[in-house]
Formats: C-alpha cells, structure tokens, sequence
C-alpha cells in the first residue's frame, strides 16, 4: 500500500535541504585537484527559470522536490502507473527499496509547474532497480522496452534509482519524445541496455533517448550525474538527442563501455518536418566517457551530426576510437556553431578532434576548438590531433600536447558512492 504525507513549509524544507548539503561535502570532500564543477565557463540552455532550476543542482549536487503538494511512498507490489498518472504539481513519489519488473509512462497529464516540479526518486537509502528482463516494447515496430516513457509531460524530475537489463530492437532506459520539456533526469544508474544484434544497422539500443520525431518540440532538459555501463548500443548511441529538440543539457555524467558513440547529437534524418528536424541549443559538459568503441566502425565518443548551437566543454575522453566530432552527414544540410573547448582527450585511436565530413555529405562550419588537452592520439591517422575535411570557418587555437601523466586533471565531477538525491 502505498502513503501520502503533507510536505514540511518552505522555510523547513530549505533549511534540511542546507544541512544535507553540508553534510554530503563534509561525507565526499573534493579530492586533491579536482576541479569545482564550475571551473570552466558555460552556459545552460533553456529558459530562465529552468537555467536557475538546473544551476542549482549543479552546483549543490542535490536534486530538490517542490516544497508544494503531496509525498507518497510506493513499493513494488503497488499500482506505480496508477499512482503516477494521478500526480499533481508539487507531488514526490519516492518509492522504496526492491525490484521493478515493469515499464512506466508519463503522458501529457503528468504536468507539474515552473514553481512545483512533480518528482519520481528512490525513498532515501533505499536501492530501486527498475529490471526490463522479459519486457517487450510499447509498439509494435519495437521489440525492446522503454523503461521510462516521457510523452508530452512536463516540469518533471527522475532521480536516484537505477535501471538494467532493457533488450531489443530500440530498447531504451528513458525515452523523451514529443511534447516533452521542462525535464531532469539525475543520479541514475543505467546498464545492460542492448540490441540483440548490435552490427546490423537497423538494431538501435539507448540508455537515454530523445526523439522529437513530430512538430511538438523536447525542450528544457537537463541529464545530470548518471553512471552508464556495459551497454551494447548498436547503431545508435548511449546517450541520443535526435531531430526537433532544443535546449539540452548533459552534465556531469560518467560513461563506460556503451559501444559505439556516448553523446550524440544529430539531426536531419527525416523524422520531422525539415525546418525543425535537428537540435539546436546544447551544453555537454563535465562528462567522464571511457572506453567506448563501435563495432562496426571507427565512431568518435561525442558527435554533433546536423546540430547547430551546441557548446562541447569540459569532458573527459580517455580510451576511445576518437574524442570529439563536428560532422554533417545528409548533403544539403549543415552543422554549424560548435565549440569544442577544454576538454581532456586521451588514447583516442582515430584522432582527439575531428571536424567535417569525409567522404561528402552536408557542410560544418563555424566550429571552435579551443584549449583542449591530448595524448596518445591519432595512431590510426598517422598521428594526428585534429582532423579537418572540408569545413570552413573553423577556429584553432590554445590546444596543446600532455607530455606526462602526472600533468592529467581528474574528472570535472566527483561521482559519489551515496549521491545527494533529496
């Protein structure tokens, strides 16, 4: 049976929120030369509300349930999708400890409000793992499950709890599709999320996906903290913004072993109307990504494919086919204003940075790289760092070679054993 509880006023709830920050930096001090989340620059996407929304979390580690409407507790045994679909603006629903064999969809009716987010979160110290063994897809071109289904709800907040073992043709973790915005996704631990046959190029597995495959646009997201691993993507990628969405945000997540590309934003292939087929407006920063290879070709940890207007900064690349990529692959089309600025990219087969298209396809232009750091790169190009293919307008400047190990910062982001959810 699941419980409800008034919250505690404001003034209480700001005040345990204070005292758990301070207890969590005194529990997790910054190692010795690790970098403050907001050591480097950058910018948020998204309105001004959700700028100020998603800076906080970043910057105190703590994503915050409204201090308006109602708290349930749910277990595995209760109606979770019933409990949801009757959400209102303000409400949390923690859910306590044990294992979820089910798939959860938030529709157009969950809406929460600027000032009153509604929260999904594992009750505190409690361990929630959402299993897709045996689940099959919400349609039927889809085999694979999407655990969490995000479809025109808004002014939502995921956190804490971890999902596995989604399988099949476009299985996903979380899946934001049209309509959606207003979105954080926090302090999830996402892994064993495949397709069955991950060379064949129509089988496509994510961990997070957004598609805005319609004229409604995904807006306002922020996708902060989440560990994702042991993952076999296929042809698509670990963590995908594809067509009609605007104004992303990817933080300080860690990434290992996903198979082919991490991050990835791309546009252009068709799913929408054309004037509105391809993201625009992002931030991928602070991101730890390690040991990711395609398998059926050389693919580049971050790529930015028919995007515009999307900043690269801060992240972490070590042991991967390539660093970061600005490509345009449907002719006609293009990739334009991009930076690529401050980040760390180590033992990267093909090259650190790669910028145009080889072989043809649309244009990139426009593109900054900028105070970037490499080492063991390029042995697969004869040694380079850079790759250029055809752009225009590309600015070089302020990159530079490590010479020895010890010369190597830690990641921008702690990860927390225990993150500070609530």
């Amino acid at each position: 049976m699941y419980q409800s509880q008034k919250k505690f006023p404001g003034f209480r709830v700001r005040f345990s929120l204070f005292l758990t920050a301070v207890f969590l930096l005194s529990m997790f001090p910054m190692r010795a030369g690790a970098y403050a989340p907001w050591k480097h620059e950058y910018t948020l996407r998204g309105d001004e509300s959700f700028q100020e929304h998603a800076r906080y979390i970043i910057e105190t580690g703590i994503t915050p349930p409204s201090e308006e409407g109602e708290v349930y507790y749910a277990g595995p045994s209760d109606n979770i999708q019933g409990i949801i679909n009757s959400l209102e603006p303000g409400d949390t629903l923690y859910l306590n400890g044990g294992v979820y064999n089910r798939k959860l969809r938030l529709y157009s009716g969950v809406r929460g409000t600027e000032d009153a987010y509604i929260t999904i979160a594992a009750a505190p110290g409690e361990e929630v793992v959402f299993d897709g063994s045996g689940l099959n897809g919400h349609d039927q071109d889809q085999d694979g499950p999407s655990m969490f289904w995000l479809y025109g709800c808004s002014y939502v907040q995921l956190s804490g709890f971890e999902i596995r073992n989604a399988h099949g043709r476009d299985a996903s973790a979380v899946l934001l599709e049209p309509g959606t915005h207003h979105v954080v996704v926090s302090d999830l631990y996402l892994h064993n999320i495949s397709t069955p046959s991950p060379k064949s190029e129509d089988h496509c597995a994510n961990a997070i996906l957004l598609m805005g495959r319609s004229r409604s646009t995904i807006s306002n997201v922020l996708l902060f903290r989440n560990t994702i691993e042991n993952c076999e993507t296929g042809w698509s990628e670990a963590i995908a913004v594809s067509s009609n969405v605007e104004d992303v945000n990817i933080v300080g997540n860690n990434l290992d072993d996903t198979g082919n590309i991490a991050i990835c934003f791309s546009g252009n292939y068709g799913n929408s109307p054309s004037s509105v087929d391809y993201p625009r407006g992002g931030l991928v920063y602070g991101n730890t990504i390690t040991n990711c290879h395609c398998v059926y070709d050389t693919g580049f940890a971050i790529y930015a494919d028919g995007t515009q207007n999307v900043d690269f900064i801060g992240n972490t690349v070590k042991n991967c086919d390539g660093g970061i990529e600005a490509g345009a692959e449907h002719g006609g089309h293009s990739t334009s204003n991009i930076l690529i600025a401050d980040n760390l990219l180590t033992d990267c087969a093909e090259a650190a940075v790669g910028v145009g298209t080889p072989g043809g396809g649309g244009h990139v232009n426009s593109v900054t790289v900028t105070g970037n750091r490499y080492r063991h790169v390029g042995w697969l190009s004869g040694g380079a760092s850079i790759l250029r293919f055809g752009a225009s307008n590309v600015s070089s400047s302020g990159n530079s070679y490590i010479e020895n190990d010890e010369d190597m910062d830690l990641p921008v982001f702690e990860t927390f054993e225990n993150p500070a959810l609530h």
